[in-house]
C-alpha cells in the first residue's frame, strides 16, 4: 500500500525525485536487531527525521516490531511524536537548558525523558519539575572519551551527588545512565573496552550516591552486531535500523537487514551529442565519442553530493550508468552509452536495494569517501516521500 502519493505525470507541480519507504523493511530489521540482543529494552532512534525516512511513520513502524524506547537528538522531534499520539517512552538529548525553561517545560509535561550532563542542566530541569508539581525523569550522560554531550569523568562525583540531591525533593528520577562511544563505528578498537570500564565505575558511583538508575546503556548498532557484552539494560538502533552498514567491516546483507529507503526520478531530457562536448559546468567531462545523455532533475539542493560525478551508481533500463560532468543545483547527467533505448519519463533509480539491482546508500557513501549515513540524511525534504509495506 502507498501512502502520500507522488504527483501525477503531466501535472504542473514540482518535478523532481521520490524517496520510497519500505516500511515492511524497517519493521524486519527492528526484529533482527532484537535478536542478536538479550538487553531487555530496545531504543530506536528517529533523529533527524528519522535519518530521512519520516519520523512518523518510522517510529510507528519500529514500535510495531518491538522497539520499547524511541531516541531523538532534537527535543522537538519528540514533543512532535507526543502530539501526534506516540506515548512510548522517549529519550531526548539535545536542547537548549535556560532559566526560563520553556523547551524542560514542555518535556516534563509530555512525559519526555531528557538527557544531562552537568549540573547546570540538572538545576534547570529540576527547577522547571519543581514549578510544575511534576518529576523530571532523566538519563545522566558520561562523557566517555567523544568530547561532545555528557560530563567528564573528574565532573561525575558532583553530578550524581547533585542528581542525589534534585531526587530527594522529588523534582528529578535518574531513570538512566548512558554514555556514546568515541569509536562506535570501529567495534574492536582498544577504546571502547577502556570506555565501557570507564561507564562501569562510573554507574558504580551513582549507585554509591544512591541513585538507582534502571537502565544502563552504551551500544549503537555497530556494538549490538559485534559486542554483545556492550548491551547492558537497553540498545540504541540507529543506521542498521535503515538497512545500512553501521561500520566498515559490518556488511548489513550478512545479517539479514534490509535498505529501507530508495531515490529515484524521471528522465526529463535524451540527447544525442557527438564527440568532443563538454558536460556542465566547466567542462570537467568531454565526450571521446558520440554518446546520449539522460537529464536527471535532481541536485546538490536535494542533497547530491558533487562528489559523485564520474561513478557508475545510478541505474537507468536496467543498466547502471555513470553520472557525467558536475552536479548542478537542481539537476544532473548521466552517460547513457552509444546506443540506448531510455526514453523521457523513464525511471531513474539512484539508490535503494541492492537485492533488487541498485546501488546502496553505503555505496554512494563510498563513492565520496563518505558513509551512507551522509547520502540519506542529506536528501531534502522537497523530495516527496512515498510508503510502501514490501518491496
Amino acid at each position: 500500500m502507498r501512502l502520500n502519493a507522488p504527483t501525477a505525470p503531466g501535472s504542473s507541480e514540482l518535478i523532481t525525485g521520490t524517496v520510497s519507504v519500505d516500511l515492511d523493511a524497517i519493521e524486519h530489521n527492528v526484529r533482527i536487531l532484537r535478536g542478536h540482543t538479550s538487553a531487555p529494552h530496545f531504543m530506536a532512534v528517529v533523529k533527524g527525521n528519522a535519518y530521512g525516512h519520516g519520523l512518523l511513520e518510522t517510529a510507528r513502524s519500529a514500535v510495531a516490531a518491538g522497539a520499547d524506547w524511541l531516541g531523538t537528538a532534537q527535543l522537538s522531534e519528540a514533543l512532535t511524536l507526543r502530539r501526534h499520539g506516540i506515548t512510548t517512552p522517549i529519550l531526548a538529548w539535545l536542547y537548549l537548558a535556560t532559566s526560563s525553561g520553556g523547551a524542560i517545560t514542555d518535556a516534563v509535561q509530555h512525559d519526555i525523558d531528557v538527557s544531562l550532563g552537568s549540573v547546570a542542566q540538572l538545576e534547570v530541569v529540576a527547577g522547571t519539575a519543581q514549578a510544575l508539581g511534576r518529576t523530571a525523569f532523566i538519563h545522566l550522560e558520561l562523557d566517555s572519551g567523544l568530547s561532545r554531550g555528557g560530563a567528564r569523568r573528574e565532573d561525575w562525583p558532583a553530578l550524581v551527588a547533585a542528581a542525589r540531591t534534585a531526587e530527594l525533593t522529588g523534582a528529578v528520577s535518574v531513570r538512566g545512565v548512558w554514555t556514546h562511544l568515541a569509536w562506535a563505528d570501529v567495534p574492536a578498537h582498544p577504546a571502547n573496552t577502556s570506555a565501557v570500564a570507564d561507564f562501569e565505575e562510573a554507574v558504580q558511583e551513582a549507585h554509591d550516591a544512591g541513585l538507582t538508575p534502571t537502565l544502563r546503556h552504551v551500544s549503537s548498532s555497530a556494538n549490538i552486531l559485534a559486542r554483545p557484552e556492550f548491551h547492558f539494560d537497553m540498545v540504541r538502533a540507529g543506521l542498521a535500523m535503515y538497512g545500512l552498514s553501521p561500520a566498515d567491516h559490518l556488511d548489513p546483507a550478512d545479517f539479514g537487514l534490509r535498505p529501507a529507503l530508495s531515490v529515484s526520478a524521471p528522465v526529463v531530457l535524451v540527447k544525442h551529442v557527438p564527440a568532443g562536448t563538454g558536460v556542465s559546468y566547466e567542462h570537467r567531462a568531454i565526450t571521446h565519442e558520440s554518446r546520449f545523455l539522460g537529464l536527471i532533475p535532481l541536485g546538490y539542493a536535494d542533497g547530491i553530493p558533487k562528489g559523485i560525478s564520474g561513478s557508475s551508481i545510478v541505474m537507468v533500463g536496467g543498466h547502471k550508468v555513470p553520472v557525467i560532468g558536475k552536479v548542478c543545483m537542481d539537476q544532473f547527467m548521466v552517460d547513457l552509452g552509444h546506443q540506448t533505448g531510455v526514453k523521457v519519463g523513464d525511471t531513474a533509480l539512484l539508490f535503494g536495494d541492492p537485492e533488487l539491482g541498485a546501488a546502496s546508500a553505503d555505496d554512494w557513501g563510498a563513492a565520496i569517501n563518505s558513509h551512507g549515513d551522509e547520502i540519506i540524511n542529506r536528501i531534502a525534504p522537497r523530495l516527496q516521500r512515498v510508503y510502501t509495506h514490501g518491496r
